[in-house]
C-alpha cells in the first residue's frame, strides 16, 4: 500500500496515520457497541508503555525498511526475526518456554529467511537493519500486549496502544505535512491501512494471543511476510531469484509445521 501511495508520501507519515486512523476506527467501533474502555492510564504501566513504544517503533522501522529494502525482503526480515526475539523476551518477561515443535519449525523459517536475504534479486537495496529493528519492536509489542489482552478486550487494548503510538507520532505531521491525503487514492490507502491492517488485524492478533503461546504466535505470524512477498512479486513487479524463492518455500514449511503441530494438540 505504501508503494501505491501518491507522490510525496513518507514512511513516517504513513506509520503515524496508520496508528491514528486505527485508533479512530476502534473508538468508533467501541462507541457504536457502547463498550468504551476504562481509563488506560490505570492499566499496569510496565505493560502499557513497552507495548506502546514497541508498536510505535515498528511503524517507523517497518515502513522505512520496506521502502529501502523492498516489500518482499523488508517484510520477511521484519516479521521473520520476531519469533526469536519474542521467544527470548517471553521467556524473560512472561516465563513462557517454547514447545519442542517450535524449534524445528522456527529453524526452517529462519533458514528460509537467510536464503531470502542471500539472494541476488533486485529487492535487496542494502543491509536490512531497519527491518531487523522492526522485528524486535514487533516482538516487544507482542510480549507486553499479551497480559493486557488477557485482562481487557482486544479492541480496548489496541485502541489504547494505537492512540498512544499515534499521539507520540503527531509531531511528524508538522514537519512532513501529509498533503497527499487530499488525493482520493491517498485517503483510500490511509483508511485501508488504519482500519484493515491496524484496527482489525492487530485486534485479531491479540485475541489469538489469549490462547496461544507468544513464541508460537510469532512463528505463525510468518505467514504475513509470505503474503507480502507475494504481493511484492506479483503486484509490484519485484524480482526474486531462485535462492530467494526457495527461501520463501522454507518459510512456508516452518509455518505449516508449527500450524500442524498446534492442530494436533
Amino acid at each position: 500500500m505504501q508503494a501505491l501511495a501518491p507522490e510525496g508520501s513518507h514512511p513516517l507519515t504513513i506509520g503515524a496515520l496508520r496508528m491514528e486512523l486505527g485508533a479512530l476506527a476502534l473508538w468508533c467501533w467501541c462507541a457504536w457497541r457502547k463498550c468504551l474502555p476504562d481509563n488506560p492510564l490505570r492499566w499496569p504501566a510496565g505493560r502499557l508503555i513497552p507495548a506502546t513504544l514497541g508498536l510505535l517503533g515498528f511503524q517507523i522501522c517497518f515502513f522505512w525498511g520496506v521502502l529501502t529494502n523492498g516489500v518482499a525482503v523488508g517484510t520477511v526480515t521484519a516479521i521473520g526475526v520476531s519469533p526469536i526475539a519474542a521467544a527470548i523476551l517471553a521467556r524473560i518477561v512472561l516465563g513462557e518456554k517454547p514447545d519442542r515443535l517450535w524449534y524445528p519449525a522456527t529453524l526452517l523459517a529462519l533458514c528460509g529467511l537467510c536464503m531470502l536475504n542471500m539472494g541476488g534479486g533486485e529487492t535487496q537495496a542494502g543491509p536490512p537493519l531497519l527491518p531487523l529493528l522492526a522485528g524486535c519492536c514487533y516482538a516487544c509489542y507482542f510480549v507486553f500486549a499479551k497480559p493486557l489482552g488477557q485482562s481487557h478486550a482486544p479492541e480496548h487494548v489496541m485502541l489504547a496502544l494505537c492512540a498512544g503510538s499515534g499521539a507520540l507520532l503527531l509531531p511528524v505531521h508538522f514537519f512532513i505535512p501529509p498533503a497527499w491525503l487530499l488525493e482520493p487514492r491517498g485517503m483510500g490507502i490511509a483508511v485501508y491501512l488504519g482500519v484493515v491492517t491496524a484496527a482489525l488485524a492487530f485486534s485479531l492478533t491479540l485475541a489469538g494471543l489469549r490462547r496461544t503461546p507468544t513464541a508460537v504466535a510469532a512463528t505463525l505470524a510468518l505467514i504475513e511476510p509470505l503474503g507480502a512477498a507475494c504481493w511484492g512479486v506479483f503486484f509490484l513487479g519485484e524480482q526474486l531469484d531462485t535462492l530467494e524463492g526457495a527461501g520463501m518455500l522454507l518459510l512456508f514449511a516452518g509455518v505449516a509445521l508449527e500450524s500442524l503441530g498446534k492442530k494436533g494438540e
